[in-house]
Parts: structure tokens; C-alpha cells; sequence
């Protein structure tokens, strides 16, 4: 059981180091094109992560990439959660 508590840890570890390597990859990939398309710029002040409607095709990539990254944390995290309970 230890060992599987420790195989999620280290599942978790990678998700979340998945996602802030794509944040911070996509934080590089703002299209200037769509930037200018903006009418409402109170969206780009949303969070960390920028909006994808103005990122480009590998910003795209990447923020997929962050929402994956995010998911396989977050459900780490609730695995590991539902393995303590049961001991």
C-alpha cells in the first residue's frame, strides 16, 4: 500500500510539473494579431495562465497540455486522498 501511495505522489509531482512548464511555455506563444482583436481586455488579467483566444497554434498545444497537466494533479490528489481513507 505504501508503495502505491508513493507511485501517486510521484504521479502528482509530474502532472504538476507538466502543467507549469506548459503555463510558462504558453505565457510565450501570444498571437500580437489577436491581441489587437480584443474589444474587452478585462480578460487578459484572468489568472497566470493566458487566455486562449490569444494565443496562437502552440499556444494552443500548450495550454492543452497545462489542462491535462492540471487534471492528472488533480486526480492524483483525490486518489490519494480516497487511499488514506481506506488503510
Amino acid at each position: 500500500m505504501n508503495t502505491l501511495r508513493f507511485i501517486m505522489i510521484i504521479i502528482a509531482i509530474s502532472g504538476f510539473v507538466y502543467g507549469f512548464y506548459c503555463q510558462t511555455k504558453a505565457r510565450k506563444c501570444i498571437s500580437k494579431e489577436r491581441l489587437k482583436e480584443i474589444k474587452d481586455t478585462s480578460i487578459l488579467a484572468t489568472g497566470p495562465m493566458p487566455p486562449k483566444e490569444i494565443l496562437n497554434e502552440e499556444g494552443l498545444k500548450y495550454h492543452k497540455g497545462y489542462c491535462m497537466g492540471a487534471a492528472i494533479f488533480v486526480a492524483s490528489l483525490l486518489l490519494l486522498s480516497l487511499l488514506s481513507m481506506i488503510k
